[in-house]
This record gives structure tokens, C-alpha cells and sequence, in this order.
């Protein structure tokens, strides 16, 4: 007799647009079962071409809400419990530090990194209960490397690497990898929206291949980080950016 085979199941969140939207999309393509989490349910339907899928399961939370999360990881239970989590929720607020509130701070740092916490923490057990498992957090390059005007920002993105490598190590024995892609300038409502054409000519400029990135170039390299391809991969950070990481911030030197 044949076993069935079971249907893996992948969280993301941040799902109702840009790099969320791509990971929900690849993944249901990919076949597995997608819960794909947002503060707007609305807007995960009014995004998600695949919503009528059966297994699509568009998910209003917030990620500063650890009790959902508890909710969810109890749901999810009853359907295998969770083999991949993509944390992709997050948001910028661009000021210096003299004109920074707290309420910056901790919207930041609430979501970019203590919904990544919230989120591992609820659904990581599962994992460790299968012994395999893979976790994928969408840091920044500015988490790598300052930006002018970001330095919340850029805390809690380095607090999401971090992070990142510190449960690695914690959980490689349980055969949980965990793992960070860190994207440059993408094309995302988030980016797009507070971005004018100076600096837009800006961030193309500084590109080494002068084009920004696709929500699907990052979707990409989350699933390979899932991927059996990427079985000993782990604690890592990946950079899709263009190559903007390798350059050491020094003028071009083109002879003449």
C-alpha cells in the first residue's frame, strides 16, 4: 500500500502585499498548504490570485499579538502543525534620533522584530516535534550596513539577523534550519510609496545592476532556503540585492 503523502504547511507573514504576496504565491505553486497571514484579511483576498484554492487560508493577525499566534499554532495542529514560517511582516519609519518618539521605537521594533519572536515561539514546537523543519526572516541590507535617516530601522533589522543566527544554533540539533534573506531597494508598496524620483535615481544609481529588485527575486531565494537543496544551510544570511553588498561605498576608478 502506498503512504499518502502529506501536504507541508507554510506560514508567511506580511502576506497582503509585495514580498509577502510573492512568497504566498510561489509556495502555493510549489504545492503547499499556505496560511498566509495579515492585519487586513481583505487585503490578502483582494491580492492573492489563488484564493480559492483550498489550501489558501488567509489569516487576519497581528504580529504584535502573541495570543493569535497561540490560536493559530493550535489551528495549524490539526493540519499537521507548521514546517515553514516566512516572516516577512515589517515597516519603516525614516526620522534621525533627536526627532524620533517612542512610539517609533516600539512600532519598529513591535513588529519588525517581536513579531518574528511571537511568531517562532508559537509555531517552532511543531518542528521540533517532526524534527525537520525551516524558518526563513526577511531582514534588510540596512540591518548589515547604516542608512541616513533609518536608525530604528536599521536596529531592528540587525536585531532580526541576530536573532536569526542565535536559534540556528539552537535548533540544528531539533533539524530546524533557520535562515535570513536580506533584500536591497525592492519593488514593494512600502518602498514605492515613500520614495521620490531623486532618490529613486538614487538607489538606481548606487545598484550595481541598476534595477531594483522584484518581490519575486526575493520570493525566489526564501524557497530555495526551504528547499531540500539548502538541507545544510543554515544560521545564514542572504543578500538579494544586486550585488549593492559587495561594493565598499569607494567612487568608481574607470580609466579614462
Amino acid at each position: 500500500m502506498r503512504r499518502k503523502i502529506m501536504k507541508k504547511n507554510a506560514v508567511v507573514t506580511g502576506a497582503g502585499s509585495g514580498i509577502g504576496h510573492a512568497v504566498v504565491e510561489l509556495f502555493l505553486d510549489k504545492g503547499y498548504r499556505v496560511f498566509a497571514i495579515d492585519m487586513h484579511r481583505e487585503q490578502i483576498l483582494e491580492s492573492t490570485q489563488s484564493n480559492e484554492q483550498e489550501d489558501f487560508f488567509a489569516v487576519e493577525l497581528d504580529v504584535r499579538d502573541a495570543e493569535k499566534f497561540s490560536e493559530l499554532a493550535a489551528k495549524m495542529d490539526e493540519k499537521g502543525g507548521c514546517d515553514v514560517l516566512v516572516n516577512c511582516a515589517g515597516v519603516f519609519c525614516g526620522n534621525q534620533v533627536h526627532q524620533a518618539h517612542d512610539r517609533d521605537y516600539d512600532f519598529q521594533f513591535d513588529v519588525n522584530m517581536r513579531g518574528i519572536f511571537y511568531a517562532t515561539r508559537a509555531l517552532i514546537p511543531a518542528m521540533i516535534k517532526k524534527n525537520e523543519g525551516a524558518i526563513v526572516n526577511i531582514s534588510s541590507v540596512s540591518g548589515l550596513r547604516g542608512d541616513y535617516n533609518a536608525p530604528l530601522y536599521c536596529a531592528s533589522k540587525a536585531a532580526v539577523i541576530g536573532f536569526t543566527r542565535a536559534i540556528a544554533l539552537d535548533y540544528a540539533q531539533n533539524g530546524v534550519r533557520i535562515n535570513c534573506v536580506c533584500p536591497s531597494a525592492t519593488e514593494t508598496p512600502m518602498f514605492l510609496s515613500g520614495t521620490n524620483k531623486n532618490v529613486m535615481d538614487s538607489f538606481l544609481s548606487a545598484l550595481p545592476d541598476h534595477r531594483l529588485g522584484k518581490p519575486t527575486d526575493v520570493a525566489n531565494a526564501v524557497y530555495f532556503l526551504t528547499s531540500e537543496s539548502a538541507s545544510h544551510i543554515n544560521g545564514q544570511v542572504l543578500c538579494v540585492d544586486g550585488g549593492l553588498s559587495a561594493w565598499n561605498g569607494q567612487p568608481r576608478q574607470d580609466k579614462e
